[in-house]
C-alpha cells in the first residue's frame, strides 16, 4: 500500500513542540511535512499531497491532484465561502464535536451570570457602593430555553441547560433529522439521539419559536440562509427581559438591532462572544451598550483543544484510508 502523504499547515507562527508531535502523531505511520503557509498554499508545491491538514485550502486543486481529503482545525467553514472545492470530490471535514463542552460551559455561566445580575453586582466591589436595590436574581428553573442551531454546541447547551432545569426548544434546518454522528471529544454530553427538546422547529418557524424564550442560544452556521436573521422583528418577538447569547459567527444577530433591543430595555441582557468584524473596533456600538457581557471570541478557546483535535485527526485518517466517510464532512451546497 503506498504511504499516505500528508501536508501540516501550522501558520506562520508554527505550533508548540507539544502540539505538533500531538498531530504527527496521530498521523501515524504516513509521511508528514510542514508548512506555514498559512494563506498562500496556492504557492505550495501540493502535487505529493494526499491529505491536508489546515485552515485555509489553496484555489486551484488542479495543482494538486492528489488531494483527497482535507481536515480542518476550525469548526466553522464559512471563511470557505464560493470556494471551487466545494464543486469537487475532495472531502472537507471541519473540528466539530471538540468545542461542545467548554461553549456550552461558556453559555450556562452567561445564562447564570445574566440571571444573577453579575455584571452590576461586579461593580459594588469598584464603586464602594453597598446597593442591593433591584438586584434580585431570576429562577431559571422552569424557564425556556431556545437553542437556534442544533449541533453539536447546541446539544450540549441542552444537556447542562436542562439539568438546571429549563425547558429546552430548538430549531434546526431540518427537524426530522434528530440524531447527531459527529464527532464528540467527550462521550456521554451532547443529545446526540435529539431526546431533550420539548419541541423542534425549522427555519420557516422562528417567529413561532422566539415568543417562547426567556434565554436565545444562537449556536447555528453562519451561512448564506443565517445571517441577518435575528433583526429588529426577530427580535421584539422574544419575551420582555430575555436573554440572548451569541457563541457562533457575527452577523446572524444584526448587531445594532441587538444594541437598541438591550437600550431600550426589551432585552434583559446579553451575552456575545463572536461579532461581524474582529477584532472588534473601539468605537463599536457594544461597547456603549447596557446589560451587554462582551468577550473576544474566546468561548470555544480551551486547554484540551489540541488532544481533542488530534482525536479527530486520528479517526478521520483511519476512516479515509478504509474508505469510509469522514466525520463532520461539510457540504458546500449548504456552507458549512
Amino acid at each position: 500500500m503506498q504511504t499516505l502523504r500528508i501536508l501540516l499547515n501550522v501558520g506562520p507562527h508554527g505550533l508548540a513542540e507539544p502540539v505538533r508531535r500531538l498531530l504527527r502523531e496521530a498521523c501515524g505511520d504516513a509521511t508528514v511535512t510542514e508548512t506555514t503557509e498559512a494563506t498562500s498554499l496556492d504557492r505550495f508545491d501540493g502535487r505529493q499531497t494526499d491529505v491536508l491538514v489546515t485552515e485555509d485550502i489553496p484555489r486551484n486543486l488542479s495543482a494538486w491532484p492528489r488531494l483527497r481529503f482535507v481536515q480542518l482545525f476550525s469548526a466553522g467553514s464559512n471563511h470557505l465561502a464560493n470556494h471551487p472545492v466545494w464543486s469537487s470530490d475532495i472531502a472537507v471535514a471541519n473540528s466539530s464535536g471538540t468545542h461542545g463542552v467548554p461553549i456550552a460551559q461558556y453559555v450556562t455561566c452567561a445564562v447564570l451570570m445574566l440571571a444573577h445580575r453579575m455584571p452590576q453586582l461586579i461593580e459594588v466591589k469598584r464603586s464602594r457602593q453597598w446597593r442591593p436595590e433591584g438586584l434580585d436574581a431570576a429562577v431559571v428553573r422552569g424557564q425556556t430555553l431556545g437553542i437556534l442551531g442544533y449541533g453539536s454546541i447546541g446539544r450540549e447547551c441542552a444537556r447542562q441547560l436542562n439539568a438546571l432545569g429549563m425547558r429546552i426548544v430548538c430549531l434546526k434546518r431540518d427537524p426530522a433529522r434528530r440524531h447527531d454522528d459527529g464527532f464528540n471529544a467527550w462521550p456521554g454530553t451532547g443529545d446526540p439521539e435529539g431526546k431533550i427538546p420539548e419541541r423542534w422547529f425549522g427555519p420557516d418557524q422562528l417567529r413561532e419559536m422566539l415568543p417562547l424564550c426567556d434565554v436565545l442560544v444562537v449556536a447555528a452556521a453562519a451561512t448564506p440562509a443565517t445571517l441577518g436573521l435575528v433583526g429588529t422583528t426577530a427580535l421584539a418577538l422574544l419575551k420582555s427581559g430575555a436573554h440572548l447569547i451569541i457563541v457562533s459567527r457575527g452577523g446572524i444577530v444584526e448587531e445594532k438591532a441587538l444594541a437598541e433591543a438591550l437600550r431600550s430595555g426589551h432585552l434583559g441582557g446579553a451575552a456575545v462572544d463572536c461579532f461581524v468584524q474582529e477584532p472588534l473596533p473601539r468605537d463599536h456600538v457594544f461597547f456603549e451598550t447596557p446589560n451587554l457581557i462582551l468577550t473576544p471570541h474566546m468561548s470555544g478557546v480551551h486547554q484540551d483543544f489540541w488532544p481533542t483535535m488530534a482525536a479527530l485527526l486520528r479517526e478521520n485518517l483511519r476512516r479515509s484510508r478504509a474508505g469510509e466517510p469522514v466525520l463532520n464532512r461539510t457540504d458546500g451546497r449548504l456552507g458549512y
